[in-house]
């Protein structure tokens, strides 16, 4: 895992106690990156950490190669609206043994990934990165999407972090995303029992996030990422 060290938050210390690749690959996990119960996705763009907002709307399993997704989404900064589609790839999963579950039924798969934004829409690109998602298994030994903690206050899970270059190859800035928090976000989280933005980020798409989350404002659309 050694190529994803900078992006795994976990409240415990970890140790892989072995690979699970070849279970992993067998399966269907495409719920876990689209429509899962907790889905909470944040992310920012730029240096000023400017709001960015992610929906995966599908994830197809590859049938031909092992491991592979095909993903089509939507990305949204301000009121710009890009679809975009690609795929996501797992590299690695591991079972991991913590503090909390000593006897290693939770686990952690990660990846790499690339989106391609429609080039016929205004300020697109492409998405490129690396990726972790969290799992556990059930009673009945099926893996699932490690929520079990989601109401903790450091709960994270589908860490995203990567670039974003421009189709003319002349801009390219950081580009995170997750659920919940969003991996190496520098000063912009500033929250404690949840994700909140600092505000000296707010005129970069923030404030209006913040006010509702105070109730000072109406709920944001709940589909913007629909036609």
């Amino acid at each position: 895992m050694d190529n994803y060290k900078a992006i795994i938050d976990l409240d415990d210390e970890y140790t892989s106690i072995g690979s699970n690749m070849e279970e992993v690959q067998k399966l269907d996990l495409s719920e876990f990156w689209c429509g899962n119960r907790s889905e909470r996705r944040l992310g920012f763009i730029g240096k000023n950490f400017r709001r960015l907002e992610i929906r995966f709307i599908s994830a197809i399993k590859n049938q031909e190669k092992t491991g592979q997704y095909f993903i089509y989404g939507k990305s949204k900064v301000a009121d710009n609206i890009c679809s975009f589609q690609g795929i996501l790839e797992i590299k690695e999963s591991h079972y991991l043994k913590t503090l909390e579950n000593p006897e290693g039924n939770t686990g952690i798969l990660a990846g790499e990934y690339t989106f391609y934004e429609d080039p016929k829409t205004k300020h697109s690109g492409i998405f490129q990165g690396r990726f972790v998602t969290y799992w556990y298994k059930d009673k009945e030994g099926t893996i699932r999407y490690n929520d079990l903690w989601d109401v903790s206050a450091m709960y994270n899970n589908n860490q995203f972090a990567g670039t974003w270059t421009g189709y003319n190859k002349e801009n390219t800035m950081t580009a995170n995303w997750g659920d919940s928090r969003i991996p190496q976000s520098g000063d912009l989280d500033v929250g404690s029992s949840e994700f909140g933005p600092n505000e000296k980020y707010y005129p970069y798409g923030w404030k209006s996030f913040a006010n509702r989350m105070e109730g000072k404002a109406e709920p944001e659309p709940s589909a913007w990422w629909k036609d």
